[in-house]
């Protein structure tokens, strides 16, 4: 319940991020000269609002523009997702190995599960599946952390993978705009024979230079944090495994019998 909620806010914050430019009126004087009988008589000054020329080139780039704003909505949702979900206090907070540590020679298993939970961690979650088969063989406990912690940095890894969907996806439908704008074009040119102005091209081929740019300024930025958060995973990954190597070996290796030997007594 907890992630659908923070799900939505993260879409709902970057939606209103995607429409900060258009909410922004940013002013822009121009002056033109009016000429009365051959000579200026009067300066007019006209005010141009930046993002009303930036919604007007939207709106010429017509459903694919749509479709690219869209899908820049869903890669902004999953980055925000990321940057706050994968943080090293959700994976291995720090003190929680050298805490969990002292509570296990002292034999309070009650206390380390106490403590690996209020964490909210997959170290903390690893730390719980190690104390509850901690009567088993050194073998089984590596194995089965393993494959508790190796499950949730899947969990992880699969969650970046949306952003490289839309890194895909944004630039092929930029350049689905750019054929059909040069067809457009060139339709033109065809219906207004000989004659025909070039400048009859010009809306098609605004059209297809701005649905290019549009998939090129989504698909970089997504697959830059797409490779960002799989890097980021990776060193996580790195460190949850290095803690849970150093726990096992204290709590199980030769020298830990009778620490081991304490803790199941309790």
């Amino acid at each position: 319940m907890k992630s659908i909620k923070l799900s939505t806010a993260l879409l709902v914050a970057s939606f209103f991020l995607l429409m900060a430019p258009f909410s922004a009126m940013a002013q822009a004087e121009i002056a033109v000269e009016v000429d009365v009988d051959g000579e200026p008589e009067v300066l007019v000054i006209e005010e141009v609002s930046s993002s009303n020329a930036l919604v007007e080139k939207l709106r010429g780039s017509g459903k694919t523009g749509f479709a690219l704003f869209v899908i820049s909505i869903v890669g902004f949702s999953f980055a925000f997702e990321r940057v706050y979900n994968l943080r090293k206090s959700r994976i291995t907070p720090a003190g929680l190995a050298g805490k969990v540590d002292k509570l296990w020679q002292s034999g309070d298993i009650a206390g380390i599960k106490k403590v690996a939970a209020q964490s909210h961690s997959t170290l903390g979650r690893v730390i719980i599946e190690i104390v509850d088969h901690k009567e088993s063989p050194r073998s089984d406990v590596t194995t089965m952390a393993g494959d508790v912690a190796s499950r949730e940095m899947r969990y992880h890894l699969q969650w970046a993978y949306p952003l490289a969907v839309v890194a895909t996806i944004s630039p092929l439908l930029g350049l689905f705009g750019t054929v059909y704008g040069m067809i457009g074009a060139f339709e033109s040119v065809a219906l207004a024979g000989e004659m025909g102005d070039p400048s009859i091209m010009a809306g098609d081929i605004s059209f297809a230079l701005i649905t290019t740019a549009l998939g090129l300024v989504i698909a970089v930025p997504a697959l830059s944090c797409y490779h960002f958060f799989r890097i980021r995973t990776n060193m996580l990954a790195l460190g949850l495994e290095e803690q849970l190597s150093h726990l096992i070996s204290r709590w199980f290796g030769p020298n830990a019998e009778a620490a081991s030997t304490t803790a199941q007594g309790e």
